[in-house]
């Protein structure tokens, strides 16, 4: 199983962004979770319906998990999150920037 994004109801787009195997989500992002106290990334397991007006704040919390990864992880695993991370915002951005659509990350 793995932790990714994609497109609820997709309109000539695929749109599929991996964000983390399920054991590197549990072993790294839900302790960060859990510690930051971050309430939309909380919400990632089941999953989340992101629109638009969510993107800032999801950007924070993500900003938020970089920052924790720094002082927590070895450095294999904080290049791969941080990779992870940077992706998943560029895409977000540009998803959001083509329209009106909800996104599902879980």
């Amino acid at each position: 199983m793995s932790v990714a994004a994609i497109i609820l109801e997709p309109k000539d787009t695929d749109f599929y962004v991996p964000v983390a195997t399920e054991s590197f989500f549990q072993r790294a992002w839900v302790p960060a979770i859990k510690e930051l106290n971050l309430e939309l990334l909380l919400l990632l397991n089941p999953g989340l319906d992101l629109t638009k007006k969510d993107l800032s704040p999801l950007i924070q919390e993500l900003e938020k998990i970089k920052s924790w990864a720094e002082a927590k992880l070895h450095k294999d695993e904080l290049d791969y999150l941080k990779r992870r991370i940077d992706s998943l915002k560029v895409k977000l951005i540009e998803a959001f920037n083509n329209g009106a659509i909800t996104i599902f990350i879980g």
